[in-house]
């Protein structure tokens, strides 16, 4: 799962958190969450914490985390249907915890709609 998670094979978490400027001990406590899915209740104080202090840019980041591992449960449901509903299940939480609404379910557009310009004469 943190091979998913970071979006990365090769990749270190402690390496991938200082790239994108993230708490190590945050970002610990997030993967720990999304592997251990009982544990979640234990960690959501530290998780909603720490990440009040996380830069627009570094959310985007941990976002990015959180779509990934729901992907990856949804590709792969069928390994442990029990396990991988609950890893999925605390991703979506997390994410519309901390960000207010979950892009995979629809809660929020990723791409900004563009108007559309009516064809016809200017100036009228």
């Amino acid at each position: 799962m943190k091979s998913i998670f970071i979006g990365d094979k090769s990749t270190s978490l402690e390496k991938w958190a200082k790239q994108g400027n993230l708490d190590v001990d945050m970002v610990r406590c997030i993967l720990k969450s999304i592997e251990e899915p009982d544990e979640t209740p234990y960690l959501l104080e530290r998780i909603t914490k720490d990440f009040r202090k996380v830069s627009r840019r570094s959310r985007s980041e941990i976002r990015s985390a959180l779509l990934r591992v729901q992907i990856d449960c949804s590709i792969n449901s069928n390994a442990d249907p029990i396990k991988i509903s609950k890893q999925l299940f605390i991703a979506q939480v997390l994410e519309k915890l901390l960000f207010g609404s979950n892009l995979l379910m629809g809660d929020e557009i990723l791409v900004e709609e563009r108007p559309v310009r009516k064809k016809g004469k200017k100036g009228k």
